[in-house]
């Protein structure tokens, strides 16, 4: 049997060793001062207007519901996105592992790293959420919190287990997730004070929703809540994935128009730039992760103008949406330089062109690999939903004034050469009360122009010829 006085001395070194291991995982996330504020002040902003607005209406069972609700779905926008490095193994996993520390210690330092790092995150969201909680006790306002830390375990713990089982194959399920909830965000504030007043949550369909098993705190949530905690501790860290996908379905339908752009558009000296950014800018899983949610945008308004049975109100919102993807953008064009292969940069640095030309070459890219296939999109959204002629006059105009707007907001907002920067060394600063709001004012007003003059397809050829003879200009300038 062993002495009392060494299982203590044991119980210390591990307790020890714990915190090393966890001092030394934080140091690695957050450590320096590289806190993560922006998404902080962010969280906190959206949770403290919307909790604002809607404790006034909601009954305090639905109010919490929705508050965890908003709580979990902006966590799992920074979990699926910027932050998904939290869930994935450490990149000197390797070396933590040679330690003298037992597997059990290295589990469950993680497991508290996890939850620590994820609890910032959540508590950003919460805490305005609890301030807001009608009518309630301070100990009520604290018990909402840990139910919201409960869902914020549970989010990430499923989120570990479903990458840890499918691997690399999990990006298309992740993508798909993340638009959702970018959509279902924008869709809650449009029509969310709308549809406040008929929620109580005591709805049927509640049942089945994980913000109401945290809020209820019956069997549901303590058999979520220790299902999290064994994933956490058990479920090894899936290590991020080097993507080695071949031609995408997408790239396959658009090979013709790669090829078509190539000989007729693409300058000789731009083409490595744009078969660069053409080929493997889709490849980097940051950037899919990123970017791609961003078409729950649009889709979210489109549910919204479905809602409305007044058809001219419908054609001024889809004319809206055909002439403002410029706003959106820049969250694509800000990770043109993410790359996991950044130490490659040098290729770039050594071409024997200027960087501008790197940079129109990507520009192009872009606009054919992306900006394109949005408006196809937004083409058949108009067509479903208003009318083909509707559709021909808005749509191919839209497309072109994006374009126009490409340029300058690829020369405000990309400072690297494309696919040259580690994902995490991105940085996101965009000014919106500057230049981005004087475009977003501007892409408006184009919208609303269109819709009152572009009355017929000549007339909209007609528009789109000047808006060509713009765009010849604007790349002769830069040439």
């Amino acid at each position: 049997m062993i002495p009392r006085n060494t299982r203590s001395r044991l119980r210390g070194a591990m307790s020890g060793r714990i915190r090393a291991l966890l001092r030394a995982g934080f140091q690695s996330q957050w450590g320096s001062g590289a806190w993560p504020v922006a998404p902080l002040v962010m969280h906190g902003t959206v949770s403290f207007v919307l909790c604002a607005l809607f404790a006034d209406v909601l009954p305090l069972y639905g109010y919490s519901i929705f508050a965890l609700a908003l709580s979990g779905g902006l966590l799992l926008l920074v979990l699926l996105g910027e932050f998904s490095s939290l869930l994935q193994a450490a990149e000197a996993g390797e070396w933590i592992e040679a330690q003298p520390a037992r597997a059990i210690e290295l589990r469950l330092s993680r497991a508290l790293l996890v939850f620590s790092l994820i609890g910032v995150l959540a508590l950003a969201s919460l805490l305005p959420a609890a301030y807001f909680l009608p009518h309630a006790s301070l100990g009520e306002r604290g018990l909402l919190v840990l139910a919201g830390l409960e869902q914020a375990a549970f989010l990430s713990a499923g989120l570990i287990v479903l990458q840890a089982l499918l691997g690399a194959r999990a990006e298309g399920l992740l993508v798909t997730l993340q638009t959702l909830l970018v959509g279902g965000i924008v869709l809650g504030v449009v029509l969310g004070p709308r549809l406040a007043r008929q929620f109580t949550g005591h709805e049927s369909w509640t049942r089945g929703f994980p913000p109401a098993w945290f809020v209820d705190g019956g069997l549901a949530a303590w058999s979520a809540t220790l299902l999290a905690a064994l994933a956490l501790l058990l479920v090894p860290a899936p290590r991020a994935h080097a993507d080695a996908r071949g031609r995408t379905p997408l790239g396959i339908v658009l090979e013709p128009l790669r090829a078509l752009g190539a000989r007729l558009w693409v300058r000789r000296e731009e083409r490595a730039s744009f078969e660069l950014v053409w080929q493997a800018l889709p490849k980097e899983r940051e950037f899919v992760l990123r970017s791609y949610p961003m078409l729950g945008i649009p889709l979210a308004f489109l549910v919204a103008g479905a809602s409305d049975s007044e058809g001219w109100k419908r054609e001024g919102l889809l004319a809206l949406l055909c002439f403002t993807p410029g706003v959106y953008l820049p969250v694509l064009l800000v990770h043109v330089p993410a790359s996991r292969s950044a130490a490659a940069r040098w290729i770039l640095d050594s071409a024997p062109v200027a960087p501008a030309v790197l940079a129109a070459g990507a520009r192009k890219a872009l606009a054919l690999r992306f900006v394109l296939p949005l408006y196809a999109l937004l083409f058949t959204l108009a067509w479903s939903q208003a009318s083909l002629d509707f559709a021909l006059r808005m749509a191919p105009t839209g497309f072109l004034v994006s374009l126009l707007a490409l340029q300058p907001l690829y020369e405000l907002l990309v400072h690297e050469p494309p696919l040259s920067v580690l994902p995490e060394a991105i940085e996101t600063r965009m000014d919106w009360g500057g230049p981005l709001m004087g475009l977003a004012l501007g892409l408006t007003v184009a919208a609303v122009l269109a819709l009152q003059f572009v009355s017929s397809v000549p007339i909209a050829l007609g528009v789109c010829a000047a808006l060509l003879i713009a765009l010849a200009v604007q790349g002769s300038k830069r040439g």
